[in-house]
């Protein structure tokens, strides 16, 4: 029996069969999360990005890391028994591990792609940085990003935090020109919550898990969107409690919603509903300062390194029996199809 018969049919069934499934709970999940929030949106969605992420990343991560255990060692053998004889080399799990991350980067090569903002050293992007480090140096605010800004003269561009290992604020020097000192400094500040949260690489995380599970991207995402937004007000939460001014930044966050802007750099998404959720927020911030009371930004990160780093390490420590049981499947269904 072909020995490609247990990689092609046990990635169907994780990306048609059970990815979906896991979908619908994490949707069931975030429905009650939602529903019984106390406090509004700003409150829980630390717990509603694991949900997001975790459906899906975390049994792939599971999968692959059990299929490369049985490949090294050699205990797949009573799986191969159905199809091979038991002193012949099963493949098999190494061909399942290497299918699966091929199809998973299909689904996520938009999002592995990614795009690199080219920084600019003209006279207008040197006078900008200067002013980026006159601000970092006397705000204190902005303590965390003194030599951690960047200027390009990209245009369309206003400002975005880049950088998984070491997050960096790169500002457009147009965008940063249009705007007072005061406005300059609250987007300088929202960023800086990004960068103290390493928000690109939990974005990430989140978007890798939406891309590798499309139907669970259709289920889910209005729930990203939701915690995507809860993300960026609690940013400009944050913002206001380090110290930036509410309305200055209310400012920087519709110019930079300009149809011109290009998304997903402009303080955040764009979308005509956020924007606003966001600036009624901080209305509402002039005349009554927020208080802390929620969990902090950095929280999740360690959480999701310790989650992953477990679906990796126990295929290795308590066995692949989900694995055997995908593989054994696969072949009595290989048998029955070609009786």
């Amino acid at each position: 029996m072909s020995e490609v018969g247990f990689p092609v049919l046990g990635v169907m069934f994780i990306m048609v069969v059970a990815l979906p499934l896991l979908a619908l709970a994490a949707k069931a999940l975030l429905a009650l999360l939602e529903r019984d929030e106390v406090g509004g949106a700003l409150h829980g969605f630390e717990g509603r990005f694991l949900v997001l992420a975790g459906s899906s990343l975390l049994p792939l991560a599971w999968f692959v890391s059990a299929a490369v255990h049985q490949a090294e060692s050699g205990e797949s053998v009573m799986a191969c028994l159905l199809s091979h004889d038991v002193a012949e080399l099963c493949v098999e799990p190494g061909l399942f591990a290497a299918l699966l991350l091929i199809v998973v980067a299909a689904c996520s090569r938009a999002t592995l792609r990614g795009r690199v903002v080219t920084t600019s050293t003209s006279p207008a992007a040197q006078a900008t940085k200067g002013r980026l480090d006159d601000l970092t140096s006397t705000r204190g605010e902005l303590a965390l990003l003194q030599g951690r800004t960047l200027v390009t003269d990209e245009p369309g561009f206003s400002l975005g935090t880049q950088g998984l290992m070491l997050p960096r604020v790169i500002v457009g020097a147009r965008f940063a020109a249009g705007l007072s000192d005061d406005a300059l400094a609250g987007a300088l500040a929202h960023e800086a919550e990004h960068v103290r949260g390493r928000d690109p690489f939990r974005y990430l995380l989140l978007q890798l898990a939406l891309a590798a599970n499309p139907f669970g991207r259709w289920l889910l995402q209005v729930h990203a969107d939701r915690w995507v937004a809860a993300r960026e007000a609690h940013c400009d939460r944050e913002a206001v409690l380090r110290g930036a001014a509410p309305l200055p930044l209310a400012e920087a966050i519709i110019r930079a919603a300009r149809p011109e802007s290009r998304p997903l750099v402009a303080l955040g998404p764009r979308t005509a509903a956020m924007v606003w959720f966001r600036v009624q927020l901080l209305v509402a911030f002039s005349e009554r300062p927020p208080s802390h009371c929620c969990e902090g930004a950095g929280s999740v990160v360690p959480a999701a390194a310790v989650m992953l780093a477990l679906a990796l390490a126990l295929p290795h420590q308590t066995g692949t029996a989900a694995l055997d049981a995908l593989h054994t499947g696969a072949e009595h269904a290989l048998t029955f199809l070609w009786e």
